[in-house]
């Protein structure tokens, strides 16, 4: 079978490395180096008789847009994050008006099946003013409508998991701020919110990496899900094995061509796991 290309997880390539990729997409392969195992490299092949699908992840889709043309012998999947941003946790961050109108061209050149709309993580914290978070209900309700209006029905979120590397920056940068978890009554409020505003526009929420967030109203999301993409593509199927990348992960088996460390993403949110760099 034909595999599944991650671009990535690691790092935003369709932001900032989009030129790297084009250029080992041409080459038809690349070399990968294990993220735990820095010494080891391997080869992918990136040539359309072996790759069926690439899977993008990214905050800015404007230079895929325009060299889209490129891509044409692959099937194309999209992650588009679309969150309210907070500048206390993020260093750059696209308007959210310039994003919606990439999601619009997305959603005339692909099936809107193909794209899933990313609001996560959402972050909580407290402060001496007061409690805030990067949810709001206003910008939460204003992306539902518009991109609902594109038949685009899925929503992935998640609160933030608190790996120790972003507690520590957060600690270190706002001492005297701290981190509110997701099983506290504000987080509640907040997930009640999004369950509501969602059901409004017919958008179905996917909670990921999160088991404990599934209900009636919140599925288990699969960032890759091979049943998905066999839905959309019936001719040629892909492996349905499962190959989780972290705890309570649904994703089918891909390979991530991105690199944590070489390619660093400059967005430098605050509670990435893919950005080891972050102070």
């Amino acid at each position: 079978m034909k595999t599944i290309i991650s671009a990535s997880r690691r790092t935003d390539i369709p932001a900032f490395y989009l030129d790297w990729f084009i250029r080992v997409i041409r080459a038809g392969k690349v070399q990968v180096r294990n993220p735990l195992y820095k010494e080891h490299h391997y080869e992918v092949n990136l040539r359309p008789g072996q790759v069926e699908w690439i899977v993008f992840w990214s905050r800015n889709y404007q230079r895929f847009l325009k060299q889209r043309e490129i891509f044409a012998d692959y099937n194309l999947f999209f992650h588009f994050t679309m969150l309210s941003h907070q500048r206390q946790l993020e260093r750059s961050h696209l308007p959210l008006t310039r994003a919606l109108n990439q999601v619009e061209k997305l959603a005339a050149y692909y099936n809107p099946q193909r794209i899933i709309w990313r609001y996560d993580p959402v972050v909580i914290w407290q402060q001496s003013a007061g409690v805030l978070s990067n949810y709001s209900p206003v910008e939460f309700e204003n992306l539902c409508r518009r991109i609902s209006a594109l038949d685009i029905r899925r929503c992935y979120f998640s609160f933030v998991t608190p790996y120790r590397k972003f507690l520590r920056r957060f600690r270190q940068r706002y001492p005297d701020q701290h981190h509110i978890g997701y099983k506290t009554a504000v987080a509640q409020r907040i997930l009640a919110g999004l369950k509501e505003t969602a059901a409004k526009y017919k958008v179905g929420l996917y909670s990921c990496c999160n088991d404990d967030l599934v209900d009636s109203s919140i599925k288990k999301g699969h960032c890759i899900s091979a049943e998905l993409l066999n839905s959309l593509n019936e001719k040629t199927p892909v492996s349905m094995a499962k190959a989780p990348t972290r705890q309570d992960c649904g994703c089918t088996k891909s390979i991530d061509i991105g690199d944590y460390l070489r390619q660093p993403c400059f967005t430098g949110c605050m509670y990435c796991y893919a950005n080891p760099s972050h102070p």
